[in-house]
């Protein structure tokens, strides 16, 4: 059934195809913001994104994947999107390279990890392809079906984050 899922990075010609998944799991998030999150993530790689799809690997898939930061969308046999990620890769001080991941959203419709292994085994071409020696997977605190997922597949914490709104609030 994992076959059944492939990974491509997004182009210009299936971002439009992801908004619905993206509404399902971010109610709030309206088609113009998800557009403009698009244009200013997954930035043109010259002609490669006209090269039309022939169902095997081409040139332009293989330098889609080169992209130094993207959104990688994961679809079933007959292309419809069940999840997508977006990553950069950046240089750490103490990590070299590491492929940072955020923004996972996966819908199985089936039971298994299918969707997440597909995302896995994409995280892990990005990673070889960049030749990153961590990745690092940011997910909601709260969602309890994706760390599990992510702590069965050898991910631990590490580098914990924080958030705070860009104007510090005042304290009392």
């Amino acid at each position: 059934m994992s076959e059944a899922y492939q990974a491509h990075p997004l182009t210009s010609h299936t971002a439009d195809m992801t908004y619905p998944l993206v509404q399902m799991m971010q109610v709030d998030m309206s088609f113009d913001h998800w557009r403009a999150f698009v244009g200013r993530y997954c930035l043109p790689v010259g002609d490669c994104e006209k090269v039309p799809g022939t169902g095997r690997k081409s040139d332009a898939d293989q330098i889609l994947w080169q992209r130094q930061r993207g959104i990688i969308v994961i679809s079933n046999e007959r292309g419809y999107i069940h999840g997508l990620f977006s990553y950069y890769v950046r240089d750490d001080m103490k990590d070299g390279l590491v492929l940072h991941v955020d923004n996972v959203m996966a819908v199985e419709i089936v039971a298994g990890a299918y969707v997440l292994d597909a995302m896995r085994d994409a995280m892990t071409r990005l990673a070889q392809v960049h030749k990153c020696a961590n990745v690092y997977v940011s997910i909601g605190e709260l969602d309890g079906r994706l760390r599990d997922y992510f702590a069965k597949a050898g991910f631990v914490p590490s580098k914990v984050r924080y958030c705070a709104p860009a104007t510090p609030k005042i304290s009392a």
